[in-house]
């Protein structure tokens, strides 16, 4: 029994190891490998971050294999992609097409975004912008000495006498404490808590 076989040319291909190379923003050349395990995220992130992917189909790419570090992925979808010397990075940059090395060459700008209704942060009420606007339920900078620095504090009581019962806004386990009205400072104006 004769079996005739014939060979044809599977249409399966198999991944291959990717070399993503471009510039940052200081125009520092960038160069790094990824196994064939990582191509497409490879790509994916390539064209995330602005950078070309070349594809180890010849020999002469394959060389530059030893030469590069192995890059990284990070779940964000963008990679790690070291520097490289100018002289490599031209040589691998010629195995791009004309268009592609253009494109690499070209400074990246950052991406305009519309203005969005841009709100002024409001002082909180309980930032007294003086000191005779200092009330019960404000808060204000205290010291603990010379060498100590400030921390925010919570006016408790307004004594008649120009004093202040305070508490330390983030400790509240330390006990409340007394300071004259010339030992407090006022937080500054611009300053709006996050």
């Amino acid at each position: 029994m004769n079996i005739a076989t014939t060979n044809v040319a599977s249409p399966i291909t198999l991944p291959c190891p990717i070399i993503i190379l471009g510039r940052d923003d200081k125009r520092k050349p960038h160069a790094s490998y990824f196994p064939a395990t990582d191509t497409r995220p490879a790509e994916k992130a390539a064209e995330l971050m602005g950078m070309a992917a070349l594809k180890v189909e010849s020999d002469d790419v394959r060389s530059f294999l030893t030469r590069l570090p192995q890059g990284k992925l990070f779940d964000s979808g963008k990679a790690f992609v070291p520097f490289v010397k100018q002289d490599l990075y031209n040589e691998i940059a010629a195995h791009l097409s004309d268009e592609e090395r253009e494109r690499l060459e070209q400074p990246r700008a950052a991406p305009e975004t519309p203005p969005t209704n841009v709100t002024h942060p409001v002082r909180p009420k309980n930032m007294p912008d003086s000191f005779d606007k200092i009330v019960v339920g404000s808060v204000v900078l205290a010291t603990e000495g010379p060498l100590e620095g400030w921390y925010e504090a919570k006016v408790l009581e307004v004594k008649a006498e120009g004093t202040l019962r305070l508490q330390w806004r983030d400790y509240l386990d330390n006990p409340p404490f007394t300071r004259r009205i010339d030992q407090v400072a006022l937080i500054h104006p611009s300053y709006v808590e996050t």
